[in-house]
């Protein structure tokens, strides 16, 4: 895990917040992404189960593995035919050679990658498939661009989700030696619909958010709405909210 443990733990707090106004990755996004076949299935840092649960309908048997049990008592009422394990991406509770995919949507800037490499490649079969995915709103779409930049600076944040996207699909970034092909990339954008309230606490779900006094939360929630209403894009009176899951894929080696 890295340097920010408190944070990265944080979301059980809003748990089911989370699992309500957080977006999973659309239904190509795993077409692409995985095996043919029925795979066995881990994924890694799967949170409240946005993942998990369309994983549970295409393979042959799926474990999820997140450190935060708050998380996970969500995660197992939504997923009940799935594992649910304590662990992280450092410290995976499962034995070598154990699963043909591993998954981690919107949770690899948690990890340590010289830590959770060697424990992804360990529990994978050879030729397997590491897929990393991060669902989120289009920052390319400029009111969209500006109302996260709004929300990070109130925050005292930068995009750092961001930076390790673009750091991503700008060339090779595994460390040398993993024991990975290079990954191969791809974007899938689509628009969603949301409430402006919905879009708002689709923030709140932020971890620096989480941390924030109760006061500042509603106040920037409040902040946060306005913003929506004046520059968002509205189609029969909802907000037409862009969409981008980035992914990548590499395969074990050996």
């Amino acid at each position: 895990m890295t340097d920010q443990p408190g944070l990265a733990v944080s979301f059980g707090a809003a748990a089911q917040d989370y699992d309500r106004y957080r977006m999973g990755p659309p239904a190509q996004a795993l077409d692409w992404l995985l095996p043919a076949g029925r795979p066995d299935v881990l994924d890694l840092g799967a949170g409240t189960g946005l993942l998990t649960r369309q994983l549970a309908d295409r393979a042959g048997r799926v474990v999820a593995v997140e450190p935060d049990a708050r998380m996970r008592e969500v995660l197992a009422g939504n997923c009940p035919g799935a594992d649910v394990l304590d662990g992280t991406g450092e410290h995976i509770p499962l034995p070598a050679a154990h699963v043909d995919a591993v998954t981690v949507s919107a949770a690899w800037h948690w990890m340590d990658p010289a830590a959770a490499l060697p424990e992804i490649a360990r529990v994978l079969r050879p030729g397997g498939t590491f897929g990393i995915l991060y669902t989120r709103r289009d920052r390319r779409v400029p009111w969209l661009d500006a109302l996260d930049g709004y929300v990070h600076d109130e925050m005292g944040t930068d995009d750092r989700i961001g930076d390790l996207i673009t750091r991503m699909n700008s060339g090779p970034w595994l460390p040398a030696g993993a024991p990975f092909t290079e990954p191969r990339t791809r974007t899938v954008t689509w628009t969603a619909e949301a409430t402006t309230e919905e879009v708002a606490a689709m923030f709140a779900t932020y971890s620096r958010f989480i941390a924030l006094p109760a006061d500042r939360r509603r106040e920037l929630t409040a902040r946060i709405e306005a913003k929506v209403r004046a520059t968002a894009e509205f189609g029969d009176g909802r907000v037409r909210l862009p969409m981008a899951c980035y992914l990548w894929r590499a395969r074990r080696a050996g």
